[in-house]
């Protein structure tokens, strides 16, 4: 009976985890509307660990100093190979150490398949797609390469009704044979600029995506729009044209009005600012059909209100309608969905600016699906504090819930990792040479403990069974995932991610 009123628990507060924050993945794929739509700038997994030759077997690390950081980069989730990286998509790496001092490696790609990352007190190396290239004190790999995360993706499915009992023996790695592409940097330790506690230099790493050019709305997006909840009135929509402000946009609204009347609308002057529109829209009237028409009768008529586009996708988006005067139109919001095109004309929809950004496992699962593209796109970390702690702790609130038992039993308050997630970066000692746990570091700023571990996050960490071990159970009872260990060996040498499917 126990177990029985467990599972009912956990499944209403599973159903309420996912109405809040969308389905939980412990990873960044595919995560926002505007990396999925970009899919070289999406980014997955970031990984931050150091010397894993100088490790034994069982993880205890070895008795020399580290020499160098390994930062890897994985994304295009569900890569295929005949991708290619752009040169107009930016690869940052963010560093911060103790002190507070701040520094960073950009990562770009020409026309030719050939990277080349920088920064960092005058570091550069450049290499083809696919080789290693080595400078001095750093070497630098991009290509195709197996994807390291592993995750049961029929599991988390059951996860949403069933919580930790969703798991079973055997797992399923969903993810093996699946590729990303990846960016792999090592950083002697020797070039790295030092913290402010003995015996210690914590690096706190995030990486981003930065497009820096994109066309934005253009022809490719005309085509009928329209809500299929609402069928009867829709848009027609056309880009044309550029005049010395961009493309001009018009949209045509047909359906009706608070009396049920059929209704015409026409946008006039549009503003475009990246994927969102605003337009100023008249209601029409004249007399007379086909060869009756009298053209001298046509009235445009005054402005009737403003409509906003907000195209998410190249198929999607939000239309908002602000009346001049609600007694004759109200105000409304719908979502819409295109259901023609222009044939041969390819859409992109992309826009100058951060795309995407990723740095601790599970953080951006914690933010519910309207606010990751903002998440994503900031690249501010003094901000992110105040932005997102108090949704994060909104769902870890609901998410430990999901062990069946009413009240949280984590070791530590949720408010303490809510303060921990809000600022979501790795982070990792580069003095300690052993690695084999996940977040110590973090940890052991709560307890007010030192620790030996190096942290960060290594490859074949099983963040899906420690998170939901430390965030759901408290490690009683005990959740296994079943799927132990990547779908293929790792490398022991540089560039360490598995070779490609």
């Amino acid at each position: 009976m126990k177990k029985l009123n467990a599972l009912l628990f956990s499944s209403l507060t599973l159903i309420a985890f996912t109405g809040l924050a969308g389905p939980l993945q412990a990873s960044d794929h595919r995560n926002g509307s505007v990396p999925e739509n970009d899919p070289i700038a999406d980014l997955a997994d970031l990984y931050a660990f150091v010397d894993p030759h100088c490790q034994t077997v069982g993880g205890q690390g070895c008795e020399a100093d580290p020499i160098e950081l390994i930062v890897a980069l994985t994304l295009n989730p569900d890569a295929t190979g005949a991708e290619q990286f752009s040169e107009d998509v930016v690869y940052h790496f963010y560093f911060e150490n103790d002190a507070g001092e701040d520094s960073q490696i950009d990562c770009s790609f020409s026309a030719g398949q050939v990277v080349t990352c920088a920064g960092m007190g005058g570091l550069s190396v450049s290499a083809r797609v696919g080789e290693v290239g080595v400078n001095g004190n750093i070497r630098v790999y991009a290509g195709l390469r197996d994807d390291p995360f592993s995750w049961d993706f029929e599991a988390q499915e059951r996860f949403e009704s069933m919580g930790i009992f969703a798991y079973t023996d055997p797992g399923t790695d969903s993810l093996a044979g699946s590729n990303v592409l990846s960016i792999v940097i090592g950083i002697k330790i020797s070039a790295m600029s030092g913290g402010t506690v003995p015996n210690h230099n914590v690096q706190k790493i995030w990486a981003a995506s930065e497009r820096i050019a994109g066309d934005g709305i253009n022809g490719a997006i005309s085509g009928s729009w329209y809500n299929p909840d609402q069928n009867g009135q829709g848009w027609v929509i056309e880009v044309g044209g550029s005049t010395s402000s961009g493309p001009q946009f018009l949209s045509y609204f047909y359906g009706y009005d608070n009396n049920g009347e059929q209704l015409w609308l026409i946008s006039g002057f549009a503003i475009i600012d990246g994927t969102t529109v605003t337009a100023q829209v008249y209601r029409t009237s004249g007399i007379g059909f086909g060869g009756a028409f009298d053209p001298e009768s046509f009235v445009l008529g005054d402005v009737i209100g403003s409509m906003t586009f907000v195209f998410e996708t190249c198929d999607s988006g939000t239309v908002t309608f602000t009346s001049a005067d609600p007694d004759i139109l109200a105000d409304f919001g719908t979502e819409i969905t295109r259901i023609t095109n222009i044939h041969s004309l390819d859409c992109s929809l992309l826009t100058a600016g951060q795309v995407d950004r990723v740095g601790r496992a599970i953080v951006s699962n914690l933010i519910p699906e309207d606010m990751r593209n903002a998440y994503n796109s900031n690249s501010d970390p003094d901000t992110w504090d105040a932005a997102y702690n108090a949704t994060i702790l909104a769902s870890l609130e609901i998410l430990g819930l999901a062990n069946g038992q009413p009240g949280y039993q984590g070791f530590y308050t949720q408010q303490e990792w809510a303060d921990i997630f809000a600022d979501d970066r790795l982070q990792i000692d580069i003095k300690k040479a052993q690695s084999v746990d996940y977040m110590t570091i973090e940890r052991s700023m709560i307890e007010g403990l030192d620790y030996e571990d190096s942290s960060g996050r290594a490859l074949d960490y099983d963040i899906h069974e420690n998170l939901f071990n430390v965030l759901i159970t408290s490690f009683d009872p005990f959740v296994d995932d079943f799927v132990d260990g990547n779908d293929v060996p790792f490398l022991t040498e540089f560039p360490f991610l598995a070779p490609p499917h």
